[in-house]
């Protein structure tokens, strides 16, 4: 995770540490943007050590505009983390200007790029699971290792970081294997580390490219010339990446997008390197569909296995990669965290226009506490590999559904990205209706995630999840030993696009308590906006624990209508029952 010290625009960051550069010639003046939330603990911690924070030239959105000595940095990155407990931080900038742009981007909405915008699905299992299959942990052990130990730290401007670099662009070379579809290059930079991407040039869709990767940099929080081993912060990532792309080549994977992994230079100082490939993408129009970034995989720091970054991530991603969670990592948990400003390099990539999404190792309360020490070391993670490799198996699910395609002996799924063809979208969170919905008229509509679990009963987000939150779950019980409904999914019988007219048909999934007493009702309204709840019918789950129950029914006239679950123990049909035990969930989607 980065905290960075200079350049324009250059984001710093306080994931416990604070490193003292020897670079620095002198005390220059130096502007910065800053979370409004963090000035008071901020000046509170200053004034306690003698010094006074500036006072804030500008606030607008959450963010406020300062001008610091450069001197006062390290302080500053210190408080963030020893006061805010949390990987938040502060971007610097050469001009008072740029600092005043920054504040009025943050306080805009967040614009993507117009051509990124695809329908993400699930419809790759056969070459996803061949490829998770080929994972292995020694082999990203063995990366870990190399990387932490071969070099005592892999700096961004000093020799052995470029040197790591070398090494890695020879073994993703090896990997590539004289295939004549990948090239393996180093992106440049202005300091001596270059950055490193491995190209796997996409079949039917070259024009879009998904993206996945970690940073290669690493730092020691307390000198510029430190040892800086990096174990987890991020030979882990970088060693999930290559793993990614080993088991990718080994299993003959031709992608229909193309698929780029890169590990990139100088993100513990500022973002630096993922900033520059992916302005420079942006600058040349280049179609980015979806990007991952892994930094900190192999510290099992929380009960749950990925902490999802929410905080300057797409969520239609995030959505996507929960699902792909569920579906390929079947008993695995995640929970939702915020990591604050520019914590890593999905940031770059956000704030450059693109989708990205950041599954974590562990909350910001429960992470690595040796990272940018020189006790960030594989042998205080056990000597194992081994939570890294539920990682590097998520990042080729991500590959495998984003950038569709085929491994050897497997038939390319249809690529979607407009939500027809024969493949069904995922539904994000509306945030006006409070429910989930597929704005895209598309051949059915899924929930993927977002319904699972029931008010605090589980991981479900946004409960209760029912049009203007009108109907509120019952909160008794246990999370997978009492009733849920944990999905939704609605699909046109014959294949085509939801239109008015046709039979479609519902698939709700649920945790059922009794095959006897318990008891789903499904309902449609034609309009969601103001629904008007029509039964479709009551059904009992054949039997108890995870149940799907399947019905169908004909879409009434409505550009926008949706669906209702109401799982409920004993009583009698509702749309909006209220026992203590009720599952309620609505799924919208759009009809022609």
């Amino acid at each position: 995770m980065a905290m960075s010290k200079f350049g324009p625009v250059a984001v710093w960051l306080a994931c416990a540490a604070t490193p003292a550069f020897a670079e620095a010639p002198k005390d220059k003046e130096v502007w910065i943007t800053i979370g409004s939330d963090a000035l008071a603990p901020v000046r509170t911690s200053f004034r306690s050590q003698g010094t006074e924070l500036p006072a804030a030239v500008r606030e607008k959105g959450g963010v406020a505009v300062l001008r610091v000595r450069e001197s006062q940095i390290d302080k500053l990155a210190a408080v963030m983390h020893d006061k805010l407990h949390r990987c938040a931080g502060f971007i610097a900038h050469e001009t008072e200007a740029q600092a005043l742009a920054e504040v009025e981007k943050a306080g805009a909405p967040q614009q993507s790029l117009a051509a990124s915008l695809i329908s993400y699905n699930i419809n790759n299992a056969p070459s996803v699971n061949a490829m998770m299959g080929s994972v292995q942990e020694l082999n990203i052990r063995n990366t870990i290792n190399t990387l932490s130990t071969n070099w005592t730290t892999r700096r961004y401007n000093v020799q052995s970081g470029a040197d790591a670099a070398t090494w890695l662009k020879d073994q993703w070379t090896t990997i590539a294997d004289g295939r004549s579809d990948i090239t393996v290059e180093f992106f440049t930079h202005s300091w001596l580390q270059p950055s490193v991407i491995a190209t796997i040039q996409g079949t039917t869709l070259p024009g879009e490219v998904v993206v996945v990767g970690g940073h290669l940099d690493s730092i020691n929080q307390s000198s510029s010339t430190g040892a800086a081993p990096g174990a987890d912060d991020d030979a882990s990532g970088v060693a999930s990446v290559t793993e990614a792309f080993r088991a990718a080549v080994a299993n003959g994977y031709k992608p229909a997008r193309t698929v780029k992994f890169m590990a990139y230079a100088a993100e513990e100082v500022g973002l630096y390197g993922s900033s520059a490939i992916a302005n420079s993408h942006k600058s040349s129009n280049v179609n980015v569909v979806g990007v991952l970034q892994l930094d900190m995989t192999n510290y099992k720091g929380s009960s749950y296995d990925f902490a999802m970054v929410t905080d300057n991530t797409n969520a239609s991603l995030n959505t996507l990669t929960t699902s792909l969670i569920s579906t390929y990592l079947p008993g695995m948990t995640y929970t939702n965290i915020t990591c604050g400003y520019g914590c890593s390099d999905h940031a770059s990539w956000n704030s450059a226009g693109y989708p990205a999404t950041m599954p974590f190792e562990a909350t910001m309360s429960t992470s690595n506490s040796k990272i940018h020490t020189t006790g960030d070391t594989l042998t205080y993670m056990g000597g194992t590999a081994a939570n890294s490799v539920k990682f590097a198996k998520l990042a080729v699910a991500f590959i495998g559904e984003v950038a569709k395609g085929a491994t050897t002996g497997n038939t390319p799924p249809p690529t979607g990205g407009d939500g027809g063809g024969s493949t069904i979208p995922v539904a994000t969170y509306d945030a006006t209706l409070k429910a989930p919905k597929c704005a895209t008229v598309g051949i059915g509509c899924d929930s993927g995630t977002l319904l699972n679990g029931r008010a605090s009963r589980g991981p479900e987000a946004n409960a209760p999840n029912t049009i203007k939150s009108t109907c509120a779950d019952g909160t008794s019980g246990t999370y997978h030993s009492d009733e849920s409904n944990d999905a939704l999914k609605v699909s046109s019988v014959d294949g085509t696009k939801l239109t008015a007219g046709k039979q479609v048909k519902i698939e709700a999934k649920v945790w059922a308590y009794s095959s006897t007493a318990d008891k789903l009702d499904l309902y449609y309204a034609a309009n969601a906006n103001t629904p008007t709840w029509t039964l479709i019918g009551t059904f009992s789950p054949s039997g108890t624990g995870a149940q799907t129950i399947s019905a169908t029914y004909t879409l009434p006239t409505g550009t926008l209508q949706a669906i209702r679950a109401n799982f409920r123990y004993q009583g009698s049909a509702s749309s909006c029952s209220t026992g203590a035990y009720d599952d309620h969930d609505d799924l919208i989607f759009a009809v022609q």
